[in-house]
């Protein structure tokens, strides 16, 4: 579990720096980062390469590549794995873009065990904010759970956040927190849960 954590931060962590705006200098030189500043005569860059912001002469300026965030998944599939750690629940995902906002998403898992347990779950999220790389939604899911012949109800209410790395943008990374209620199976229970899930679109 560790592991997977370290993995998952460091593609975070690379996500992050792989969205810059990108200077090019009359000296032929390219300096990559954010924008914090500008003003007529100079521009202030937040860059990895140092701590502190670069002041830069707009004189010194040949062009300026901003970070482009239009980005748009309307009517595509994608295939991937939802993982939540503290139910260690896993389950296959096939997410499918309404549009470039909304979404409809299949989850389907299985376990085996004491108690061989199969569950279902139709979800629905909506891009609410959209920041480079970064998507921020919320949403809701419903579904149906079986635990050898106990049946019963899922029902969750959520909100995370969608990477898609500047180097792989068919790939989506996400975090997710959110509230989930089961009934029906055994006894009902309720709480706080955190997810990750990866999918590749199509």
């Amino acid at each position: 579990m560790q592991k997977f954590l370290i993995t998952f931060l460091q593609i975070i962590l690379f996500a992050s720096l792989a969205s810059a705006d990108t200077l090019r200098l009359n000296s032929g030189e390219s300096l990559e980062g954010k924008i914090r500043l500008m003003d007529e005569k100079t521009l202030y860059l937040e860059s990895k390469l140092t701590s502190q912001e670069l002041k830069i002469d707009r004189a010194d300026l040949n062009l300026i590549e901003f970070d482009s965030s239009t980005r748009s998944f309307a009517r595509r599939v994608g295939f991937g794995i939802f993982y939540r750690p503290n139910g260690n629940e896993e389950n296959l995902s096939v997410k499918n873009w309404l549009s470039s906002d909304d979404s409809a998403e299949l989850l389907v898992g299985y376990e085996s065990g004491s108690r061989d347990t199969f569950g279902v779950e139709l979800r629905y999220s909506k891009v609410f904010m959209v920041e480079g790389t970064n998507d921020l939604y919320y949403g809701a899911g419903l579904g149906i759970i079986t635990k050898s012949s106990d049946r019963g109800t899922t029902l969750r209410f959520f909100s995370g956040n969608e990477f898609f790395p500047r180097g792989s943008p068919n790939l989506g990374i996400s975090f997710e927190l959110g509230v989930l209620s089961q009934k029906g199976v055994s006894s009902a229970s309720q709480g706080f849960y955190n997810a990750f899930s990866a999918r590749y679109y199509f």
